[in-house]
């Protein structure tokens, strides 16, 4: 009994110190897939996604995972609103295969709970019998914490940190505290004005 509880004990160790410094966000609905980055900058080690295009006239899903040959598909830029944990924003364009061009953006938020979910915005330029025909669209979705995969894990450790064709990008922090909305900034505007104008009243 003792070894077999020594034994799964081992074995569960061994599984957290393959994923360790690793967290992995699972996104569900029409952009789905997962994204796995380092715990420690964010930057993310690999992606796996699939992106339901609109209008097509059939279900259409472009496939987004590291590529360098025939064109490529890469992480470009990434950013994050997330001082403590959470996911990285990120930007993919994607030329792979000559048949296909691909802009996304993905932004992450949280909500007073603690859920995360995302927003995405793409546009995408398809070829088919006649030529290429454009399409573009907004997503959103859930994101979930999902367990790393160890031997992922352990390719992308032999690979530096990084999945073969990733880039380490870390993300820019931004504050969206910071950052008033146009609303925000007109009510300041008015307000000043209302101030100026009656400290010139008790003045006169």
């Amino acid at each position: 009994m003792i070894k077999k509880i020594i034994a799964l004990a081992t074995g569960a160790l061994l599984s957290f110190n393959a994923s360790a410094g690793y967290v992995q966000y699972n996104l569900s609905g029409p952009l789905n897939g997962y994204v796995i980055q380092h715990d420690d900058d964010d930057s993310i080690a690999y992606f796996n996604l699939r992106l339901a295009i609109d209008g097509v006239g059939r279900p259409y899903n472009a496939s987004l995972t590291p590529q360098a040959s025939e064109g490529s598909t890469k992480i470009t830029r990434a950013s994050t609103y997330f001082a403590d944990n959470g996911p990285t924003n990120f930007h993919i364009y994607s030329n792979f295969g000559a048949d296909q061009m691909t802009d996304l953006d993905v932004l992450f938020s949280r909500d007073t709970q603690g859920n995360f979910s995302y927003s995405a915005k793409y546009t995408s330029s398809i070829y088919f019998v006649g030529g290429f025909q454009n399409f573009a669209g907004q997503h959103a979705g859930s994101v979930s914490l999902r367990v790393t995969n160890p031997g992922l894990i352990a390719e992308i450790d032999g690979n530096g940190g990084y999945f073969i064709f990733v880039t380490r990008i870390v993300p820019t922090f931004i504050d969206a505290n910071e950052v008033p909305e146009p609303g925000s900034l007109a009510l300041l505007a008015i307000g000043a004005l209302c101030f100026a104008g009656r400290r010139r009243r008790l003045k006169a």
